[in-house]
């Protein structure tokens, strides 16, 4: 694998928060998931093992990737995905170093074919994107954005439930969270002042869908 040393990249306390120490490039993740679609089930479990078990940036852009593609659209998906998103981000707002999962959330499973038919669907888009991600605007990536964007994820994560009724109604806030974490993920500060706009946009659109 691959990946881009930041030396700017910061984080709360000294620690880790929302990323890796050295910025992954989406290319990385997409691989990292196909790891985990060995076998015949792709487990929660298997896929932090691939990911790496204190990237708390790339666990909420897998999730939201999942939670955008068709599986996302499985009875139930979504509110698994949701969870897990929720769990995630709000470990980061603890100021924890390493994320932690119940176990019967880790041995959540889905088709290891539909998980490898997504990433292959997926990937040569990510590899696109991969080219205009670079560390910049490195004052967005500074506390207290990192809480802020775990706040943000919480938020639209808990939207994910009652927009499970709507059709496809999770495609907005699970987009606002794929962008918030690529920016996290790639230290890239500019991806992130997207990831706000869009949040702001899929939280009223969300509001719309509602009321």
């Amino acid at each position: 694998m691959n990946e881009r040393d930041n030396s700017n990249s910061s984080s709360a306390n000294g620690n880790e928060t929302a990323g890796d120490r050295k910025a992954l490039s989406l290319s990385d993740i997409a691989d990292r998931m196909s790891e985990a679609s060995d076998g015949n089930q792709a487990s929660v479990k298997d896929m932090i093992s691939t990911i790496g078990k204190r990237a708390f940036g790339p666990l909420l852009l897998v999730f939201g990737l999942i939670a955008l593609s068709p599986i996302g659209a499985i009875p139930g998906a979504s509110l698994v995905l949701g969870a897990l998103i929720i769990l995630v981000a709000a470990q980061v707002l603890f100021g924890r170093d390493t994320p932690w999962f119940p176990k019967r959330l880790t041995r959540i499973s889905v088709d290891s074919q539909k998980v490898q038919s997504s990433v292959d669907k997926i990937k040569p888009y990510l590899s696109k994107i991969d080219r205009f991600l670079r560390p910049r605007w490195q004052f967005l990536m500074a506390p207290p954005s990192p809480y802020i964007v775990a706040f943000l994820c919480i938020v639209l994560a808990a939207l994910m439930y009652p927009l499970a009724l709507v059709p496809w109604g999770v495609m907005a806030p699970a987009l606002a969270i794929v962008v918030l974490s690529v920016g996290l993920t790639s230290h890239d500060g500019a991806v992130l002042a997207a990831g706000f706009v869009i949040s702001a946009a899929a939280l009223g659109l969300s509001a719309y869908l509602l009321w």
